[in-house]
């Protein structure tokens, strides 16, 4: 069975296509994979998916000639995993194949896909949205974290894990804040162990300058690093659902000053460059994220509609960062607690299935298509 997949930025691509192409590897199949233009892009995806051993790599390009480029592509199914679902609906036209989807919330054109989604609450919010009925099959994160056979040890207490993320814009705005919470916290918890985690799609370049600001920077298997730890500081993301499934409690921060440099996709991300409305449009588009979710900005408390884990945003500095961090140390018991709650969280959304995300979405895949 040939399989074509298509995804776009870091977190689709480390945590949901590398353990389905690892499955449909297993299961001898051909796997061409489509990196999608994506305005939430780190500019190394190309480099990290290119050691996931698949048969053919695509991409990443303009729209125009990732649309035209489709034409020659033959296959029997099209998984999408992430970005826009106009150019899997293109190459499921142009290859004359079934279209699968796998995501967390409603997506524009699913109406023309066979869906497929993580927990229950959210095929409640595609089936709500796009009156379409969306199979719940698991967590793909979930299956990604459990690719990994490393170790990591980390000894004594107080053990605080930064998550800078993938994109450059990003981390270029945060080394600062960083650094400045690090020298607060080391005034205020004894003792504190403060190391920065690396995501693969960070090149080895950034190293000195962060081992420079004395923020310790080194890479591991994310799961690892996250059991190893005792709390984290991290933005919204996917990550936050790694943190879920290792019991790590975090502390989710969006100041307001990093505004200027999230993306946001759609009529707010064209015109963010435009002076005065720019800067408007895309604060609101981040407030209506938000309201969406019941105002959470971390996965584990949208899942769970409650605050496990702590969460701040708006005109805030670094020192109001590192006092959250500091109470959230000195208080044993309560991470006890928000460790077991997590790891509850994690459990419950697993119940009542005996195969892997990745293994039932390829099931599903080779039901289709006629794939043995």
């Amino acid at each position: 069975m040939r399989v074509s997949i298509l995804s776009n930025g870091p977190g689709e691509l480390w945590g949901w296509v590398r353990p389905v192409a690892a499955e449909l590897r297993r299961r001898e199949h051909s796997v061409s994979l489509w990196l999608l233009p994506c305005q939430y892009a780190s500019g190394h995806e190309r480099r990290v998916a290119s050691e996931f051993g698949v048969d053919k790599l695509d991409g990443p390009d303009s729209a125009g000639a990732t649309w035209r480029a489709m034409k020659w592509e033959k296959t029997d199914c099209v998984a999408q995993l992430g970005g826009d679902l106009m150019f899997g609906r293109h190459l499921a036209d142009v290859a004359k194949a079934p279209l699968f989807c796998y995501a967390y919330g409603y997506k524009k054109g699913m109406k023309h896909a066979r869906v497929f989604t993580a927990v229950n609450s959210m095929a409640c919010d595609i089936n709500a949205r796009a009156s379409h009925s969306a199979r719940v099959i698991g967590d793909l994160v979930k299956d990604s974290l459990s690719m990994e056979i490393e170790t990591f040890r980390w000894e004594g207490e107080n053990r605080l894990l930064l998550l800078p993320g993938s994109r450059a814009a990003i981390r270029s705005a945060v080394l600062p804040w960083m650094a400045e919470i690090t020298r607060h916290l080391k005034r205020a918890v004894a003792a504190v162990q403060i190391r920065t985690l690396f995501s693969p799609f960070v090149p080895d370049g950034e190293f000195a300058e962060w081992r420079d600001a004395g923020l310790s920077p080194f890479r591991a298997p994310s799961g690892c690093a996250m059991k190893a730890a005792d709390y984290a500081l991290t933005q919204p993301g996917t990550n936050t659902l790694e943190m879920m499934h290792c019991g790590l409690p975090a502390l989710v921060a969006a100041p307001h000053d990093f505004l200027k440099v999230v993306p946001v996709s759609g009529v707010a991300g064209i015109l963010s460059g435009v002076p005065l409305l720019g800067p408007y449009l895309k604060k609101r588009a981040l407030q209506r994220g938000l309201r969406r979710y019941g105002g959470f900005m971390s996965w584990p408390n949208r899942l769970a509609e409650s605050p496990v884990m702590d969460e701040i945003t708006g005109d805030v500095t670094p020192k109001d960062i590192a006092q959250k961090i500091a109470q959230a140390l000195n208080d044993r018991e309560k991470l006890k607690r928000t460790r077991e709650t997590l790891l509850s969280i994690s459990r419950e959304e697993d119940e009542g299935r005996d195969k892997s995300a990745a293994a039932l979405f390829c099931d599903a895949l080779e039901s289709a298509c006629g794939g043995a």
